[in-house]
């Protein structure tokens, strides 16, 4: 009886020290791949980002872009050693995507895919397409809006017909990335500019806003101004001006003219 005692507590330990060995082995093991993983992810440089390729920038500097998403790949972290966001596995595509957009208006969308096999990063641009030109009336402040009425790129001063052109008197200063507020007022002016491109029996140069109202002018050419407003028949009153002007109102008699009213409906005033 005595010796299957001994027998058993030796079996016993030997379990026992088995286990620890296992576990041990276990142990060991985990923390060699942990460590292996370290360094394959943060140390080896097998998964850093190896170029970026920018696609269909037009005015849009294209090291203006790799700059802003350098910047972002060599974002520090742990004592300013290990950088994250420099490998392809970690880099947040939509955070670059909103940063580019902040920084620069002039992108309507942008989109950043990551190419694994090759390590790169492909950023792909869409431009924002001038619908018209937003000035304040002071000065020479002027900036390019597109569809969606933001202000998106300076601008030279236009005057004529390459641009529509909006004189701001309203006192509104408008900056980059803002939006030009009244979207009906712009429709509106649109759809004067391509009456008066279709008729063409009058050259203007802009249209302009007058403080503290909903109006709206077009300066001529020659000097004048017609004035409209949100509430006109937009269409009825250009072609009455039409007509107004070849029979009523010659060349010569237009000479002094300051203005031609055509805010009520069927009626036409000028001085």
């Amino acid at each position: 009886m005595h010796h299957g005692r001994v027998y058993v507590d030796e079996l016993r330990e030997k379990r026992k020290k088995r286990k620890v060995r296992t576990a041990f082995l276990v142990f060991v093991s985990l923390a060699a791949l942990a460590v292996f993983l370290v360094y394959a992810l943060f140390f080896s440089g097998w998964f850093l980002i190896q170029g970026i390729e920018v696609k269909g920038n037009v005015d849009l500097q294209e090291e203006e872009v790799k700059n802003l998403v350098n910047g972002y790949l060599e974002k520090e972290f742990l004592i300013g050693y290990i950088r994250p966001f420099s490998n392809i596995l970690f880099i947040g595509s939509k955070s670059i995507e909103r940063s580019l957009e902040e920084k620069f208006p002039i992108i309507e969308k942008v989109n950043v895919n990551k190419n694994f096999f090759n390590r790169n990063l492909s950023v792909e641009v869409w431009e924002r397409e001038a619908a018209g030109i937003w000035c304040r009336d002071s000065g020479d402040k002027c900036f390019y809006f597109d569809k969606n009425l933001i202000l998106f790129k300076p601008s030279p001063r236009f005057s004529g017909e390459v641009f529509l052109t909006l004189e701001d008197g309203r006192g509104r200063d408008l900056n980059l990335a803002d939006r030009f507020e009244d979207k009906e007022l712009f429709e509106k002016i649109n759809s004067v500019r391509a009456l008066l491109d279709e008729l063409k029996f009058l050259d203007y140069t802009n249209f302009f806003l007058p403080e503290g109202s909903f109006e709206y002018w077009v300066k001529t050419k020659e000097g004048w101004y017609v004035y409209l407003d949100k509430e006109s028949d937009i269409a009825t009153q250009l072609v009455a001006l039409k007509k107004f002007l070849e029979e009523k109102l010659s060349l010569n008699r237009r000479q002094n003219l300051q203005y031609i009213d055509l805010r009520v409906n069927n009626r036409i005033y000028y001085k």
